[in-house]
């Protein structure tokens, strides 16, 4: 297991939900600043919870917006074909290896506790597919 895995696993425990989790230990192990942190981490804290309607996996969500952050562009440049490819790697091999992409199958709403092996795995997933940075 990575260490971003157990990290994410961490941070989730710690009271940050999955997305957010997720991003953290993406971005704490690239080392991005404080302010890009704090930005991530707000863009990702809609997504906890399925986007608070159990759809899809917040973990999942976390992992997109990491990827977004490697592969995405600013205005006026154009599109990095890299974002779409790797987004849809990360969701295929998490539909594989967590049974679905909606929270409604994988959350236990009376036990918190149940994310946290999925936040891992999310994180886990996605330190592999960006090994070549991380």
């Amino acid at each position: 297991m990575s260490k971003m895995a157990q990290q994410a696993q961490t941070i989730y425990l710690a009271g940050a939900n999955c997305a957010e989790a997720v991003w953290q230990a993406y971005a704490h192990k690239l080392g991005i600043d404080p302010e890009e942190l704090e930005l991530g981490n707000r863009l990702a804290g809609g997504f906890g919870g399925g986007a608070g309607v159990e759809d899809l996996c917040g973990a999942v969500a976390g992992g997109i917006v990491a990827l977004g952050h490697r592969y995405g562009r600013r205005p006026d440049e154009p599109r990095n074909p890299k974002l779409k490819g790797s987004c849809e790697k990360f969701c295929r091999q998490a539909e594989q290896e967590l049974g679905s992409l909606h929270c409604r199958d994988l959350r236990d709403p009376n036990n918190r506790e149940k994310c946290g092996p999925v936040v891992q795995k999310a994180a886990q997933i996605l330190s592999d597919l960006l090994s070549d940075l991380l």
